[in-house]
């Protein structure tokens, strides 16, 4: 650090230290009704596990509320001390407060400590100690220097976290976009860098690193933060591998699913975006991956979560009442920050498929997507006109992801998960009709066949004089077997395991997934097809009728195409689009989210479409 640098914060250091002794009172003792704990981000995105973690530690070793570390800290109005605020002298340790019965002390720091107490302390024992400080009026005349100060002070007890666990990465990466000026607050470096230090609290960790390696990727970056208007997501954030998810490079893909997490909660709330700044972590962690609709037992569970008041607590009855009837009608799994990060895993499988059909520049400033390298090996047809190529390339796209999906797991070295001990006996039997498949030799080179089929060229060394063994058809079938079961909501995100192969690879055949059939059940085929349109919608047709994402329509263009390839046609242009606000009571597909990168030459015309969920 320079030493004009530390000089700086020496200089705010010190102001701050002794604006807090001016302006402190008195530790006094307060009843924990009188506490009144500010409504943010931070806690809307809370899922409670560190409450029930601090009721566990103090019915273990009691409440330990005269140490000063436990003190929570008040700000009291210089209008409202020695009137509606007292201190009163006792008999015990510490002095009293004396508080008008309709006045809420406004507490800055160890909220989760004070809910713990609320449900841990006797009802007649619900008392606990503050440190009384004074300031002005947010609202009195008052110079600049004296307003910085007293926000420079609040903001220091406010994002303490000496009661709590160590700051989550989704508090922690809200905060450095805030204080960096990204969302909608002023530039504050001095509190940014204090964020960024927290990155780096635990030893050895390179989340600071993951973090600003992900920043330089401005449009992911502007993606997810455009999903930080929803804070109950943010429980589910993981810094930790966001280099993972840049080091992907399917930038379309994973636009896709962050579009259809916006998509989903914009048309729960009625399209009405001021009101997904309410969506707790809470109820996102109740609802991710359910399927009210196709599941019964996922209905009744949220039905049960919605009388109890648990569900959207934040918004009044009637718009509950929306929201509920909205939410039993998604017939796909709800999907949240959490369950990207798992589902990514099992991106990463047909990624590593796609990666060897093209060569990486090698610096990493002209690295590009794989949609954008595989684009490049497109042999264009120039005599079509630009809409027909669009739809010709998103439908050759489709297809070779599909197949790296549905093949994805035998052309390379990834593995399924296994089974938890004493699952073994139900997995051999689910494996009893296996599909012997061919070599992993043959399955690319049948996949080579499909590439040089659909116009793209294929790597000089691949030798197709040998035909590829027969593919085996496809046999429908499903897991669980059993009717009357559904997998659990735990197990319906990440990868798959290897009890369902054979369903797995019937889901994502082309002819499974071209079917317009209604579930009646959570299947294994049915996750993997839903994961597979949650990353690929943004290629599929848009069925004006039934406002669905469906698979398109074969066209007459599968035979080897002998025209050059004209690199004039490709441009690494990045296209986006804010987020623009959508009227009340369009469909879930109308929501509009940031689009994809453009990969086709206009610049005013990508060649992807806005990437939209399914219904």
């Amino acid at each position: 650090m320079t030493s004009s640098r530390q000089g700086d914060t020496e200089i705010t250091d010190h102001r701050l230290f002794d604006y807090a002794k001016g302006s402190f009172k008195l530790s006094a003792r307060v009843h924990l009704s009188h506490l009144v704990f500010e409504t943010g981000f931070k806690r809307l995105m809370d899922q409670r596990r560190n409450i029930r973690r601090l009721e566990r530690i103090l019915r273990l070793q009691g409440c330990l509320r005269l140490m000063k570390e436990n003190h929570v800290s008040v700000v009291v109005p210089q209008a409202d001390w020695q009137h509606r605020v007292r201190p009163r002298a006792g008999n015990h340790i510490i002095p009293s407060l004396d508080v008008d019965l309709d006045y809420g002390l406004r507490a800055l720091d160890h909220e989760n400590l004070i809910a713990a107490a609320r449900n841990t302390l006797a009802f007649n024992n619900q008392w606990w100690v503050v440190d009384v400080y004074v300031t002005e009026d947010e609202s009195g005349d008052r110079s600049t220097t004296s307003q910085g100060l007293q926000g420079g002070f609040l903001q220091s007890l406010r994002e303490r976290f000496s009661n709590e666990h160590r700051p989550s990465d989704g508090l922690i990466y809200e905060r450095i976009n805030y204080y960096e000026s990204h969302l909608d607050g002023p530039e504050d470096r001095q509190a940014a860098d204090s964020w960024w230090a927290a990155l780096e609290a635990v030893a050895g960790s390179k989340k600071g690193q993951y973090l600003r390696l992900f920043f330089r990727n401005t449009f992911l970056t502007r993606q997810l933060n455009s999903l930080l208007a929803i804070p109950g997501l943010w429980d589910g954030m993981q810094i930790g591998n966001l280099h993972k998810v840049n080091a992907m490079h399917c930038d379309e893909a994973i636009s896709c699913y962050w579009g259809h997490i916006w998509n989903t909660f914009l048309a729960l709330v009625g399209n009405r975006r001021h009101l997904l700044q309410l969506i707790d972590g809470v109820t996102v962690a109740l609802i991710e991956s359910r399927v009210p609709k196709v599941s019964e037992k996922d209905k009744n569970f949220l039905e049960k979560k919605m009388d109890e008041g648990v569900l959207f607590p934040s918004f009044p009855y009637n718009d509950r009442q929306e929201i509920w009837r909205r939410l039993k009608e998604i017939e796909y799994p709800i999907p949240s920050l959490r369950t990207f990060f798992r589902d990514r895993l099992y991106l990463e499988v047909p990624q590593s498929v796609m990666k060897q059909l093209f060569h990486q520049p090698s610096h990493v400033d002209d690295k590009v997507t794989i949609d954008d390298g595989v684009f490049r090996l497109w042999d264009i047809d120039s005599m079509l006109d630009t809409e027909t190529r669009k739809s010709r390339f998103r439908m050759h796209m489709l297809e070779l992801w599909r197949f790296s999906f549905q093949y994805g797991f035998e052309m390379t070295d990834w593995k399924r998960l296994k089974l938890p001990s004493g699952s073994a006996s139900r997995s051999s039997s689910s494996q009893q009709h296996s599909v012997h498949l061919p070599s992993r030799i043959h399955i690319w080179r049948h996949f080579y066949r499909v590439m040089m089929a659909r116009g793209f060229r294929i790597p000089t060394h691949v030798d197709l004089s040998v035909l590829p063994a027969a593919f085996p058809s496809e046999i429908p079938c499903e897991y669980p077997e059993d009717e009357s079961e559904e997998v659990a909501v735990k197990k319906r995100s990440g990868k798959p395991s290897i009890d369902t192969v054979e369903a797995d690879r019937y889901a994502l055949s082309a002819a499974s997934l071209q079917e317009r059939r209604t579930p009646t059940r959570v299947t294994s085929g049915f996750l993997r097809q839903s994961v597979f349109k949650a990353f690929f919608s943004y290629l599929m047709d848009h069925d004006t009728d039934s406002g669905q994402r469906v698979w398109p329509e074969p066209s007459q263009d599968s035979i080897p195409r002998t025209v050059e390839y004209d690199p004039s046609l490709y441009t690494q242009s990045v296209q986006t689009s804010n987020i623009s606000d959508v009227s009340p009571g369009s469909s879930f597909e109308s929501a509009p989210f940031p689009t994809p990168t453009g990969i086709f030459p206009s610049q005013d015309t990508a060649l992807l479409p806005n990437p939209c969920p399914f219904i």
